[in-house]
């Protein structure tokens, strides 16, 4: 029983094993000889609900991915051209293939000149960042909730395998053998349960990474149609 909560436990902890062992080696500071004062627990690693072996970034940055004009001043003003929401509604969806979404890039920049040309490209940058940024966050704050839930259901795992162990597997009582298998199908349905949310992980984990990508493969192609006016 004990191998298999072990077991169990490097599970719900899948993808988060450096986190952990940080936190397994902290180690008091009192020097030898000094007694009187009790040990401060160790304080929880950050991101302890982050289940990825990929590192968990903060937000995106504007700054990182654009060096085009200053987007500051015209933030809200993307949702007010229409032209613009439909190409962003057009090329931000993970859906549709970089390439396709980079030729649109390039067709919608076509009919733009000069000045006109510089805003309105800024103001798809804006709204290609604003959009995929969001979902970015949600898709962190879905992977979270995804850890806690595997947590939790790892716990009552571990809890049933223990009232199964209390129980007697060679007593006749009726009340006990129902008992027991009730316990041991509610286990088998949530490590089924379990494992089959565990395999989806490695894909979640990369969404956060792919938006990214496509962030800057999308920006940079904008800035390739800025370029051509100057």
């Amino acid at each position: 029983m004990t191998a298999f909560v072990y077991t169990v436990r490097l599970l719900a902890a899948a993808g988060i094993a450096s986190l952990v062992a940080t936190a397994a080696l902290a180690q008091s500071s009192e020097m030898p000889g000094v007694t009187g004062e009790a040990e401060q627990p160790a304080a929880p690693p950050a991101n302890a609900d982050w289940p990825c072996e990929q590192p968990l970034r903060g937000e995106m940055s504007i700054g990182a991915m654009w060096q085009g004009p200053d987007p500051s001043g015209i933030q809200e003003d993307w949702r007010q051209a229409p032209s613009v929401v439909a190409l962003v509604d057009e090329i931000a969806p993970r859906r549709v293939p970089q390439e396709d979404a980079l030729a649109s890039v390039r067709r919608f920049a076509a009919g733009y000149q000069g000045e006109e040309r510089a805003k309105i490209l800024t103001q798809v940058f804006v709204g290609v960042f604003e959009t995929l940024s969001s979902e970015r966050n949600q898709i962190v704050r879905g992977i979270k909730r995804f850890y806690r839930r595997q947590d939790a259901l790892a716990h009552r795992m571990e809890e049933g395998w223990k009232m199964l162990g209390e129980i007697d597997p060679n007593s006749t009582d009726l009340k006990l053998v129902e008992q027991r298998a009730a316990l041991q199908q509610q286990i088998d349905w949530d490590s089924r349960v379990f494992d089959d949310r565990q395999r989806l992980l490695p894909v979640v984990c990369e969404q956060p990474r792919v938006i990214e990508q496509r962030v800057f493969a999308l920006s940079r192609a904008i800035q390739e149609q800025l370029a051509v006016t100057q």
